[in-house]
């Protein structure tokens, strides 16, 4: 029956358009919300350019996953895509700049994290775009693969461990990464050990930053993704700073400020 198809026909389009509907909610919950710390009301101030920002943030951080898919089936993953996907993930994106940490007014960030210093570009009053700050994570991530990689000499190291320690680094600074006792002892052969030292980073202020703690608990887990069991008892005294010159978990989660 004519009619009868024309009623199927518009339940399919009903229920596609609630599907549709409910993913981008989810991918709103997850990115501005859950990770980013931000509301759905302020996605919805504006919808345009909250959409476009949601799917650049998506895109590199699937990219992120099909590049460690890529790993699991036997090819060679690139550890700074991924590196850039757990970042994105981590920062969250703000387009303007704000306190980093908070409660103070000497050091403000950016985009994903991007730490304002003089002759960047850069003030307080500044705004980004979101494919602008993604510009600017690859290239402060550039600086950070370059500190990591030359002071990391584990001969075992995989794709996943340097996606890790690249995010760590963009976290913490690489003067803090590099005295650190996480590079000591992998360099010395203990990864397992190494992938411990990842806990020590929480705190901010002094004080443990959930936030913190819930980023080192993921890089950790995503070091050992590549082959290095996961024990993760915390062998440090926990009095480790993460104290950056770069990015916005200095003190708190940088997507508080998303």
């Amino acid at each position: 029956m004519p009619c009868s198809d024309a009623n199927r026909d518009m339940r399919k389009l009903i229920i596609f358009s609630l599907l549709a509907v409910g993913a981008l909610f989810g991918l709103v919950w997850w990115f501005d919300v859950e990770e980013a710390g931000g509301s759905f009301s302020g996605f919805f101030q504006d919808p345009v350019g909250g959409t476009t920002s949601l799917f650049s943030r998506a895109g590199l951080v699937f990219s992120g996953w099909f590049q460690r898919a890529q790993g699991a089936v036997g090819g060679t993953p690139d550890p700074v895509a991924m590196a850039a996907g757990l970042i994105a993930q981590f920062e969250g994106f703000s387009p303007t700049a704000y306190a980093d940490p908070p409660g103070q007014t000497l050091t403000y960030s950016i985009g994903y994290g991007h730490q304002i210093v003089s002759g960047d570009g850069f003030t307080t009053a500044s705004t980004i775009s979101e494919s602008d700050a993604l510009a600017l994570l690859q290239a402060d991530l550039a600086n950070f693969v370059a500190c990591v990689n030359s002071v990391v000499t584990y001969s075992g190291v995989t794709p996943q461990m340097q996606a890790a320690l690249y995010s760590l680094c963009y976290n913490i600074g690489c003067g803090a990464f590099t005295n650190s006792t996480l590079v000591q002892d992998l360099n010395n052969g203990d990864p397992n050990q190494a992938q411990a030292d990842f806990a020590v980073w929480n705190k901010a202020g002094g004080a443990v930053s959930a936030a913190l703690s819930s980023r080192r608990t993921s890089e950790a887990a995503f070091f050992a993704s590549g082959g290095v069991p996961t024990d993760q008892s915390d062998s440090g005294d926990g009095t480790q700073v993460a104290t950056d010159d770069n990015s916005g978990d200095d003190a708190t989660d940088n997507g508080d400020n998303g």
